[in-house]
């Protein structure tokens, strides 16, 4: 079984490199593409997105 007792202090270095700010950076643009496409179901924030998402991504503008 994989050991989950990590490092944060190392954990956290990784996730702070160019690459992973880059693919976060492409995740974020493809959901809020795709947020605009549903027609902005719970407004045009990220918070309404973030509810989107709890929604499961199925509720689409009325």
């Amino acid at each position: 079984m994989k050991d989950l007792n990590f490092d944060r202090k190392t954990t956290t270095r990784r996730a702070n490199t160019a690459s992973m700010r880059k693919i976060v950076a492409g995740f974020c643009r493809t959901a809020m593409d795709d947020y605009r496409r549903a027609g902005y179901p719970f407004g045009e924030t990220l918070e309404g997105l973030l509810i989107w998402f709890e929604q499961g991504q199925f509720t689409t503008d009325n």
